[in-house]
C-alpha cells in the first residue's frame, strides 16, 4: 500500500517465519538446504531444516518456492526510471546525446523524484532490494534531495551515488577539468550521515577517465576525507582503451579497496590485476554491454581470471530493462559466444574461466553486496544480518520443473515468479502484488512528457 504520493507503506512483518522453502543462502557456512528462516525485528535469527516457535508469529508457506537473500544493483542511474525504453538499437553515443545531454538539463527535481520512485518500484517488483544509484542528475541541491527523498520512500535499500550534474553536460565528461559539486559535503553531514542506515552515501566520480587526472586526484581525496566508498566508470570503449584509467590510478597511488569499477569492458587484463591486487570491485552491466555498441563487451570472465568475482548491474532503464533476470541471461550468453569463438577484442585468444547459474546468482547478491561495502548486512540469508529476502515460486509453468534451482531462475525467470519481497523484515511485495505502484503510473508518464516538451524532443508514442 502507500499514499498519493507514491510513499511506501509496507506491511509490517513482525515475527515472520518462512517454512520448507528451497534456500539459496550465498553463506557458506549454511549452503544450500530445504528449511525454514525465521525473521524477528527485521533480522534473520534463525536458519535451520527446522525451526518450532511459540508466541505470535506469521507464516509463510516456502514449500515449492526459492528463498534467496534480494538481489542487488551496483549500478542504475534511476532518475530515468520514468523514461524508460527509449532507445533499445541506440549507440553510446546516441543514448548520450538524447538522454543526458538532450533531456537532463531539464530536469526538474520532481521529475528526478518520480523517476527514482519508478525505478525502485520496478527493482522492488523483480526482486531486487538493494540499488546503488549512479545518479548524475545533481543539476542542484533540490535535485539531490528529491533522488534521496524517493528511495526513503520507496521502501528499498539503497546506497546513494552522489554524482555530477546532467546541466552542462558535456563540460562535466571526457577530460572534464570540473571538480566534483560541493554540495556532496551539504549531503554527507546535513542529509545521509548514518552509514547503518536503509540509505546511504557515497560518492560517484569520473575519475582519470572522464576527468583530468588532477582533478581525480582532487575528487577522490574529497571522498576519502568524507568517508565515502567510491564508484567510476572506466573501459567505455576506445576512449578506456585510451586513457587507462586503472593503470594512472595505480601510478598515482590511488588505487584501493573503497573503489568499484563499472563496466571494465576495454580495462586491460593488466588492469583488472591491479584492480584485484588492491582489493577493489567490480560491476558488470551485461545487457546494456551487449545491446549499445560503443562500450565493449561484458568483462566478467576477464574478471574472473583476474580473481575479481564481479556484481552485477542493470545501468539505463532506457536502453535495458530494469531486472537482474536479464542481466544474469545477457552475461551467460556472452559467454556462450566466447566458448564458441565469437569474442570481442579484449577477450581474443584468452585461456579464460567460465561460471555458472550458481555463480550468476551469486554475483547477484552476496558480491553486490560487498562492491556496495554492505555485506556486514545483506547479500546473504545468515543469522544477524538484515532480513533482505525474496521468496519465488518453482512450480509456475515458465520455470518448471525446477530440477536444478538455480538453473531454473537464472535461465527462465522473471518479476511475475517474485511473490514475496522483504526489506529489512517489512514485507513490500506480497502475494506477487509490489506495494506504491499504481499510483506512480500517471506520474511518470507526465513527467516524461514534461521533460520532452520542455527539451524540444519528440514524445514517444504507440500511436
Amino acid at each position: 500500500m502507500s499514499d498519493q504520493t507514491g510513499t511506501v507503506r509496507p506491511v509490517q512483518g513482525g515475527r515472520i517465519l518462512v517454512k520448507g522453502a528451497h534456500l539459496l543462502t550465498q553463506d557458506p557456512a549454511i549452503g544450500d538446504l530445504v528449511g525454514d528462516v525465521l525473521v524477528e525485528d527485521g533480522r534473520i535469527s534463525e536458519v535451520s531444516q527446522s525451526i518450532e516457535v511459540s508466541g505470535e508469529v506469521r507464516v509463510v508457506d516456502g514449500s515449492r518456492k526459492a528463498l534467496l537473500p534480494g538481489m542487488i544493483d551496483t549500478h542504475r542511474h534511476a532518475w530515468q526510471g520514468a523514461i524508460r525504453s527509449l532507445g533499445p538499437s541506440w549507440s553510446y553515443p546516441q543514448y548520450r546525446d538524447h538522454v543526458q545531454i538532450g533531456l537532463g538539463p531539464y530536469f526538474e527535481p520532481e521529475d528526478v523524484r518520480i523517476g527514482n520512485l519508478a525505478a525502485d518500484l520496478m527493482a522492488l517488483d523483480a526482486g531486487i532490494t538493494t540499488v546503488r544509484d549512479e545518479s548524475h542528475i545533481m543539476n542542484s541541491p533540490e535535485h539531490s534531495d528529491a533522488a534521496i527523498d524517493a528511495h526513503w520512500s520507496s521502501g528499498i535499500r539503497c546506497v546513494f551515488g552522489h554524482g555530477w550534474p546532467s546541466t552542462e553536460a558535456e563540460s562535466w565528461q571526457f577530460g572534464s577539468d570540473r571538480h566534483h559539486p560541493d554540495d556532496i559535503r551539504r549531503v554527507r553531514e546535513q542529509v545521509l550521515n548514518d552509514d547503518t542506515a536503509r540509505v546511504t552515501l557515497y560518492a560517484m566520480l569520473r575519475g582519470p577517465e572522464l576527468s583530468t587526472p588532477e582533478i581525480a586526484c582532487g575528487d577522490i581525496a574529497t571522498a576519502r576525507e568524507l568517508d565515502l566508498r567510491i564508484s567510476m566508470h572506466v573501459g567505455l570503449g576506445e576512449w578506456g582503451v585510451k586513457q587507462q584509467a586503472v593503470r594512472r590510478l595505480f601510478g598515482s597511488g590511488e588505487l584501493g579497496p573503497d573503489m568499484t569499477f563499472i563496466h571494465c569492458c576495454t580495462t586491460t587484463d593488466e588492469e583488472l590485476r591491479m584492480m584485484a591486487d588492491h582489493g577493489a570491485t567490480a560491476s558488470v552491466a551485461a545487457a546494456l554491454e551487449v545491446f549499445m555498441p560503443g562500450l565493449g563487451q561484458p568483462a566478467t570472465n576477464r574478471l574472473l581470471k583476474a580473481g575479481i568475482r564481479p556484481s552485477l548491474s542493470v545501468d539505463v532503464e532506457s536502453a535495458v530493462s530494469g531486472d537482474m533476470f536479464g542481466v544474469m541471461r545477457a552475461a551467460l550468453a556472452y559467454q556462450q559466444l566466447l566458448s564458441a569463438g565469437v569474442a570481442g577484442g579484449m577477450d581474443t585468444g584468452k585461456d579464460l574461466p567460465t561460471f555458472d547459474a550458481a555463480d550468476l546468482l551469486s554475483f547477484a547478491t552476496i558480491e553486490g553486496a560487498r562492491a556496495c561495502g554492505i555485506d556486514d548486512r545483506t547479500g546473504s540469508i545468515s543469522p544477524g544480518k538484515e532480513a533482505d529476502l525474496i521468496l519465488m515460486s518453482l512450480s509456475d509453468p515458465n520455470l518448471l520443473p525446477a530440477n536444478d534451482v538455480a538453473s531454473a531462475l537464472v535461465t527462465g525467470a522473471h518479476a511475475g515468479n517474485v511473490e514475496m519481497v522483504m526489506v529489512a523484515g517489512r514485507i513490500l511485495k506480497s502475494e506477487g502484488r509490489i506495494s506504491g505502484a499504481e499510483d506512480i503510473v500517471d506520474a511518470a508518464a507526465a513527467s516524461s512528457r514534461r521533460v520532452h516538451r520542455a527539451a524540444g524532443l519528440q514524445i514517444p508514442t504507440s500511436d
